[in-house]
């Protein structure tokens, strides 16, 4: 039987989700926050623009937690030069092994990217069915806490070169200081490649502090995000820029 623990929190820079999914050797971890030029500056980055460009990769000193450390796993992603990684924990307690996120306008931050981890038995017959059975409630759960979160789709979807397990999903987050609300559009991405024994969790936050998105369908269709995602590598190969 799948065994789910979520806690979520929306805090005023969208941070501190996290998700765990366990069905036997199954478990997913993570923290949580385009097209076009986007009014507020951001804009999305391809090969022209790689100078603007920053690349993670990923090594085992982001590794903060024993979930982390005992399901590492290599990948890397380029994002925007002007975003900033938020720091990680101190105390062992960390949820990702990277969260970086686009500067805050009007105390929201306009976009975040987090990537937790996933793992499976490497039966990829199993891991196909636990997952499938198990997002519902994982989405569901997830946004138990969030304000007018609303699920819009879930099932299979692609990040850049990958299939992933997906839902989607709206929020509103409250007025910070005299700030307007903020309308969050989001999606969370479960990437076990089939056989394997490790993966990961990518979950992608986009605010109206940016005109990019106007709904949870259009996070990673287009703009900054999806050229995050088509730049995102599992894998050890990723550290030259």
């Amino acid at each position: 039987m799948n065994r789910i623990l979520v806690a979520a929190a929306m805090a005023a820079v969208l941070a501190g989700c996290e998700v765990s999914f366990n069905s036997g050797n199954n478990s997913t971890s993570g923290e949580g926050a385009g097209a076009g030029q986007a009014s507020n500056g951001s804009a999305p980055f391809s090969a022209s623009t790689r100078a603007a460009t920053s690349r993670f990769v990923n090594s085992t000193e982001n590794a903060r937690s024993a979930a982390l450390r005992q399901h590492y796993i290599d990948f890397s992603f380029d994002y925007p030069a002007h975003w900033v990684i938020t720091p990680q924990p101190a105390d062992g307690s960390a949820s990702n092994y990277v969260r970086v996120a686009a500067p805050m306008i009007d105390r929201y931050e306009p976009f975040a990217f987090h990537v937790g981890h996933a793992y499976g038995s490497g039966d990829a017959e199993s891991d196909r069915r636990d997952l499938e059975q198990a997002l519902p409630g994982i989405a569901r759960q997830f946004g138990s806490t969030i304000p007018n979160y609303r699920i819009t789709s879930m099932g299979p979807d692609r990040v850049g070169g990958y299939d992933s397990w997906n839902w989607r999903f709206s929020a509103t987050a409250p007025a910070i200081g005299g700030s307007a609300p903020a309308q969050v559009y989001g999606r969370g991405d479960i990437i076990l490649p089939s056989g394997a024994t490790k993966g990961v969790l990518l979950l992608t936050l986009v605010t109206d502090r940016t005109d990019e998105v106007r709904s949870p369908a259009d996070v990673g269709q287009a703009g900054t995000i999806k050229a995050i995602f088509d730049s995102f590598r599992l894998g050890s190969s990723g550290a030259a820029k």
